[in-house]
């Protein structure tokens, strides 16, 4: 209900104060309508297509066919597209945990030895800078690889590629900037020295958002958007997800490490993903609402779905933080339960909230409207947000592990195979939970809201492994240190006696 509150008052406001776009052939959904149709008909939209014919019932209402799918095709392509997207996210679990072992290798190299006071060689100090300026780059990289998820490879290298120079410039100034740091010996010394960091990829983001505009101006001279409309629609998710992530690397994760009671830990846990709710319905508004000439429909989810994936890692650090393998469960268990009310009550919180507006139209609100949530770009958006969700769901979940396992490896002299064995438990466990609440959330979505998941997944697999690929990898750059503070809270804290690796040794003997 609270999405579809935020959403509509989005329209309101922007109704008030924004152009409108000439997109109104996006509020029909009759099929009978010219327009919407050659719009769409070569575009997935529906799970069952009117050319798929095979086991499905049809019942004429009017000039219209209402389409009827068995609930035994609808499980099985519910079974196919979930245990595809589970199998599709090893590789990119395996991508990120090549990360994770290289920041640890690298930028956050000795990084419990010097939590203990300790001091470490000169060579050491430059091997961490070096591992930082690779995942600077990665980072100020992230702009020109969004744009390529967003607009396609071929339309990004003919006209959006001069944001790769503004990365690598911006990569390289912060480098040089830390590699002075590093010779007045100040480095990593002070959280305050990280501040030049953000302005330059904040203004890196800003000249490449600029750029983009122009570019959309000069090539799409018939685009009825004003310039600060365009500017909005590419700029507003970055900077959206930029400030979200800020605010989860100094706030929330501090303030999640400096509670120790358990049972506040656990609502803290579950209550990080709400976070998301405001943003994230800010961006699909605009990706519904207010892209369609500048963004393909099948391509609008980029706009959309890496807001969420900060709060599903670090939902899933806080998760792995717990010892108790009962409150590692609930916790999946939870999460999947959530997902599932919350796809199965669609329809009665839909009609809900338009008895609501409904009202709210008759007594102060007149311009405010119910927007309609059974288009087919709707339908098509919804498809793709939710495979990017369970897809990182499934990785990231892997992940967090990953963190820990690595982290204790590479830090401390430990049995390692007890931590891995335990991982391994936790992780099957929590694949098993994921793997049943997706299935069943798909069925629903698939079976009875005509949601084309299965359709989607068959023939755009490859974009989506793309999309969700250059999330982890920027996740991991930005997140890994203050994750790994979960960590090393929770080992300072306990009793058990952890012997750490000695980190004065020359590099080559412990790499």
């Amino acid at each position: 209900m609270l999405e579809e509150m935020i959403a509509t008052f989005l329209s309101l406001f922007s109704a008030l104060t924004l152009d409108t776009p000439r997109i109104s052939r996006e509020l029909s959904v009759n099929h009978s309508d010219q327009p919407t149709w050659l719009t769409w008909q070569n575009k997935i939209h529906r799970e069952y297509s009117s050319i798929d014919s095979s086991r499905i019932e049809y019942a004429r209402l009017g000039n219209e066919q209402q389409i009827k799918p068995t609930y035994t095709q609808s499980l099985f392509r519910s079974l196919k597209v979930t245990f595809g997207m589970t199998i599709a996210g090893i590789p990119l679990a395996i991508t990120g945990i090549v990360f994770i072992y290289f920041d640890l290798r690298t930028c956050d190299l000795c990084s419990e030895w010097l939590a203990q006071n300790n001091t470490v060689s000169f060579d050491v100090m430059k091997i961490r800078l070096l591992g930082n300026g690779v995942e600077v780059m990665f980072l100020n990289l992230w702009l020109p690889m969004m744009l390529t998820v967003l607009f396609g490879w071929k339309e990004f290298k003919r006209h959006y590629s001069l944001t790769i120079v503004i990365g690598i410039l911006a990569g390289v100034v912060y480098t040089l900037y830390l590699s002075f740091l590093l010779l007045y010996d100040v480095y990593d010394t002070n959280l305050w020295y990280r501040i030049p960091g953000n302005v330059t990829f904040s203004i890196g983001i800003i000249w490449g958002c600029v750029i983009v505009f122009r570019k959309i101006r000069q090539n799409q001279p018939t685009v009825s958007y004003s310039g600060c409309h365009i500017f909005t629609v590419v700029s507003v998710p970055l900077f959206s997800s930029l400030a979200m992530a800020m605010f989860y690397r100094y706030a929330i994760v501090r303030w999640f490490n400096s509670v120790d009671n358990v049972l506040y830990k656990f609502i803290m846990a579950v209550l990080t993903p709400t976070l998301a709710i405001v943003p994230t319905a800010l961006c699909r508004h605009i990706a519904l609402w207010r892209a369609s000439e500048i963004v393909e429909p099948e391509r609008s989810f980029a706009l959309v779905y890496f807001m969420r994936a900060g709060f599903i890692i670090l939902y899933r650090i806080m998760q792995t933080d717990f010892k108790s393998i009962w409150l590692f469960a609930g916790l999946s268990t939870l999460s999947g339960v959530s997902s599932l009310l919350k796809t199965t009550t669609v329809s009665i919180r839909k009609r809900i909230w338009a008895r609501v507006i409904k009202f709210l139209n008759k007594t102060c609100c007149s311009r405010l409207k119910f927007l309609p949530q059974e288009t087919p770009h709707h339908r098509r958006l919804k498809a793709d947000t939710e495979i990017q969700s369970i897809l990182f769901e499934n990785n990231s979940l892997i992940i967090s592990q990953a963190y820990i396992v690595l982290y204790m490896i590479t830090s401390f002299e430990h049995p390692h195979w007890a931590v891995v064995t335990e991982s391994f438990i936790r992780i099957a466990i929590g694949l098993g939970i994921e793997f049943l609440f997706n299935f069943l959330s798909s069925f629903v979505r698939i079976h009875w809201h005509d949601i084309p998941m299965a359709r989607v997944w068959s023939k755009y697999w490859k974009p989506h492994m793309l999309a969700n690929g250059v999330i982890i990898t920027t996740l991991v750059c930005y997140f890994t240190k203050v994750l790994l503070s979960v960590f090393q809270h929770r080992v300072h804290s306990t009793a058990a006696n952890y012997t750490v690796r000695n980190c004065t040794l020359p590099y080559e003997s412990w790499w």
